[in-house]
């Protein structure tokens, strides 16, 4: 397993509860760690627009853009995001 981006702390997290993350598995698939979302009705509306839905066995996580935007800078370096 691997950090994907900047660690938390690096993007200014000062406490436990506040650590927004991304971990590579050794199978290539990725761990997000983020806030529990409670969709809104609006969200809920807009994803049924674009063609999203969430299965029995997902959740809703929200998590910064800093972060997804630190672990896409990696990757994209990389050379694993198309």
């Amino acid at each position: 397993m691997r950090r994907i981006g900047s660690t938390p702390a690096e993007r200014g997290s000062v406490g436990a509860n506040n650590c927004p993350d991304v971990l590579e598995l050794e199978d290539g698939d990725f761990l997000v760690i983020g806030k529990l979302h409670l969709l809104t009705a609006p969200e809920e509306e807009r994803m049924n627009e674009v063609g999203a839905s969430i299965g029995e066995d997902e959740s809703v996580v929200l998590v910064p853009r800093d972060c997804i935007l630190a672990a896409a800078k990696q990757l994209a370096s990389e050379g694993g995001v198309g």
